[in-house]
This record gives C-alpha cells, sequence and structure tokens, in this order.
C-alpha cells in the first residue's frame, strides 16, 4: 500500500506544556478533518520544536487524540539565527494513495508566514481548539471541494431543503432512493455528507433511521432541524374545489390528516413527497394534487394552491448529518463556502452540544436504572431516549440516548466509563453542536 506524508506547523501561545499540547492538538485535528484520516491509517509522525520550547513533548498531543498504535518521534530542532519562535511542527505518514492535489497540509497562526499558499485560518477556540468540531476556515494549496450532501428522495425533498437551509441554496446534492443508499453513498465515497430524518415533532421518531445508525459506522457531526410547510400543489389551472384526492409520502399525510379530513379529499401514499409532485408533474392527472415543499412545486412546475396546510403549525423534523469520520473541522466552513449562514462548531462553549449513543443493558432487574443514574449523578440532561427491539436477541431492547454535552467534557468522559460497567455494549454515535 502507498504511503503518504502530510506537512504542518504551528505556534504556541507560550512555553507551558499546556500551551504546546493545546496548540499541536489544534494542527493535528486540523490535518486529520481536512484530509479525511482516520487513526488506524496513520502509520508514524515525527514532532520538532524549536530549541526555545521547553521539553514538553508535543507527540502525547496524538496520544490524546487516540493515535495510540502510531509510532511517534519527539526532537528539538536546531538554532537558527531569526527562525521563528515557539515554533511545532509534524510531518504525518499515512497509509493511502492520494495524488498530491488531494493533500491538504495545514499551517496555523504565526506558521502561516512560512507557508502562506497552505496557511489555514482558526476561529479561536480557547479550550475547545482541541475538539476536532472546532471550524477551521481551510486555505490549503488545494482548493477545497463543496460538498457533496446525500438525502433520501427525489429533488425537492424536504430533505434537500434542509440541505440548503444549514449549507447554502448552491450546496451540490445527491438524491437516494433510500435510507440505506445514504449510508452507502457516504460510505463509497459518493457524498462527503448524509442527511438522514430520525424524528417528527408531530409524528415521532422514524425507526428505520435509528436502526440504521446501528448497522453502520457513520458518526453523526451535526443537527439540522427543519421547520415543515407543506404546500398543496396542482397541476396550473386546477381550483382547490377540483381536487378529490391528495397524494404524499404517508408521514406527511398524517400531518394533514385533518386538513383532508375537513376538505373531504382521498388520501393516497406515495414514497416521497417530492417524488408525488414530480409523477403528478409527468402524468398531468385531473383532480388530483400532491402535499409536498414549495421548492418541488417550482422544480416540477406546479401551482400552490394552498401553504401551510399541515395540521401543527410547530411541525418540525429534526435531522443527523453524517460523516464518515469524527466531527470534520472543515464543514462550518464548507457550509459558510456555500453560501449558509450557519456556524456549527462549539467554540469556547457557547452552541451547546449533544451527544448521541446506543446501548444495551443485561436482562437483569435494574439494569437500566443503574445505566441512567450514571447520567443523574453527574447532572446530564437527556434529551431523547428510544428503545428498539435487539435484532439478535427477541424481546432485548436497545437504547437510544441523546443528552448534552460532549464526550470530551470531564463529566461525559467519567458518565461514559461508568455506562460501559452496567451496559452489554455501547456505541457511540458522535457529539455534535445541537441545532437552535
Amino acid at each position: 500500500m502507498a504511503c503518504r506524508a502530510l506537512r504542518g506547523a504551528t505556534t504556541a501561545a507560550g512555553d507551558s506544556p499546556a500551551e504546546i499540547l493545546d496548540a499541536t492538538r489544534e494542527l493535528l485535528a486540523a490535518l486529520v478533518a481536512a484530509n479525511d484520516l482516520q487513526p488506524d491509517d496513520i502509520a508514524s509522525a515525527i514532532f520538532s520544536a524549536t530549541p526555545d520550547l521547553s521539553a514538553a513533548f508535543p507527540a502525547q498531543a496524538a496520544r490524546d487524540l487516540g493515535w495510540h498504535r502510531t509510532a511517534l518521534l519527539d526532537t528539538v530542532e536546531m538554532a537558527v539565527p531569526g527562525a521563528l519562535p515557539r515554533c511545532v511542527r509534524a510531518l504525518i505518514h499515512f497509509n493511502g494513495a492520494r495524488a498530491p492535489g488531494e493533500l491538504h497540509h495545514i499551517y496555523l497562526r504565526e506558521a502561516a508566514q512560512l507557508r502562506p499558499d497552505w496557511a489555514a485560518e482558526p476561529v479561536p477556540g480557547g479550550e475547545h481548539a482541541d475538539r476536532e468540531a472546532s471550524r477551521i476556515v481551510l486555505r490549503s494549496h488545494s482548493a477545497a471541494e463543496q460538498p457533496v450532501v446525500a438525502y433520501q428522495g427525489e429533488p425537492g425533498a424536504y430533505s434537500q431543503e434542509a440541505i440548503q437551509q444549514f449549507f447554502g441554496p448552491e450546496t451540490r446534492t445527491l438524491a437516494c432512493a433510500s435510507f440505506e443508499h445514504i449510508f452507502t453513498a457516504v460510505e463509497e465515497r459518493q457524498a462527503t455528507f448524509g442527511l438522514l430524518p430520525i424524528e417528527n415533532s408531530q409524528t415521532g421518531s422514524i425507526h428505520q433511521a435509528y436502526d440504521l445508525l446501528l448497522d453502520h459506522d457513520l458518526q453523526v457531526v451535526g443537527e439540522v432541524k427543519l421547520r415543515v410547510r407543506h404546500c398543496l400543489l396542482a397541476v396550473p389551472g386546477t381550483d382547490v374545489s377540483d381536487v378529490v384526492r391528495v397524494r404524499s409520502h404517508p408521514q406527511a399525510l398524517a400531518q394533514v390528516e385533518r386538513y383532508l379530513k375537513r376538505h373531504g379529499w382521498q388520501a393516497e401514499p406515495a414514497y416521497d413527497t417530492a417524488g408525488a409532485a414530480r409523477e403528478l408533474a409527468a402524468s398531468q392527472e385531473p383532480r388530483t394534487a400532491a402535499v409536498a415543499s414549495a421548492l418541488a412545486g417550482k422544480i416540477y412546475g406546479l401551482s400552490v394552491l394552498e401553504t401551510d396546510v399541515e395540521d401543527a403549525r410547530d411541525n418540525t423534523t429534526r435531522f443527523f448529518l453524517l460523516s464518515r469520520g469524527a466531527v470534520p473541522s472543515a464543514v462550518g466552513a464548507t457550509a459558510e463556502a456555500a453560501g449558509g449562514a450557519r456556524d456549527i462548531s462549539p467554540l469556547d462553549g457557547q452552541p451547546p452540544c449533544k451527544t448521541s449513543l446506543v446501548f444495551a443493558t443485561s436482562h437483569t432487574p435494574g439494569s437500566l436504572h443503574r445505566a441512567l443514574a450514571e447520567f443523574a449523578s453527574r447532572d446530564l440532561n437527556l434529551t431523547k431516549i428510544e428503545s428498539r427491539p435487539r435484532h439478535n436477541q427477541p424481546w432485548h431492547y436497545v437504547f437510544y440516548l441523546d443528552f448534552e454535552g460532549h464526550w470530551q467534557d470531564p463529566s461525559v468522559s467519567e458518565t461514559l466509563v461508568g455506562l460501559l460497567a452496567h451496559a452489554a455494549f455501547v456505541k457511540l454515535l458522535g457529539s455534535y453542536p445541537a441545532a437552535e
């Protein structure tokens, strides 16, 4: 297998071990995120520090990020008159064949002057700069590509609307026939991210989505909430009084049930909201309408007969943003570059973080109580708990849990260790900035 090398450098704010390690962790997180590296891909790393820094062993930062099987070497550079002070350099060797233009070398802080064509501008992250969730606006020697975001449905689906809300209207999207195909598209690198709907405020959880999160190894790196505004769409020239039947996805039909009954219309299920709109535009079927988004109506040339036809005015769908690895530091940057205004970075503790995981307990009295007590004893607020059947053990269950906090917070880390003592298994789905 081919081996490639990545270069990076940064400067420490001071000479203390904490300052040196903070700067090194920030550099490594940027290199990992920009190049989509996994710890097992990394063969070795060499660190060097200018002689004005004390022997703080910057390689320890790699261990802090989970590089437990990577060969590491610390060195001290020769004294050079006029050299950049307090500089830490890293040379990372990783397994994988990539063209030179696909490599993103990172130079942070004052070290950017060493290679201004490879510079990166970090958003100040304070104590959270070492988190891979920190947003870093990359300006590498190879321009970062816009992300491709996979979603389920036809063009004009609410998932596509949520993508445009989050990343911007010009974001490249990939329509998928099923939720399963979202995971496949991201795993096979056809898409950078996947947007998966997981629950609606009116109709509840989407169970298939939760099952797929357990079956696959993608990580949750963001949360998106979309206020769903259903529109009644029909062939141009149709009047509301002409309608006798309405087609849409079963979830959408459930969300407009009272509206349909009020008009005495027949509900006909379709596999997708935007798909119902597309088929209606193709068939030009009279006396028929579709419930879908205004975006779908615009795409397929249908008239909007009525807007906001949902029964509940707080109808909101919650999505998970999925990625192949841990929270990419470039997510906020790519959203900003695409024209989106959403900053998902948990910097300085401002936007609160949430963590999602799935676990199972032994089938004994009190086991679930003891597991949840780990959260209560540390004042961690649970925002959701969902049980699902355990596929390989009938009448046993797994529990999906969302709670406030990031896995690197000390109280959360302690809770996870405690949970492991009571659980049959624990799978961390991801820590991410909470949607507003």
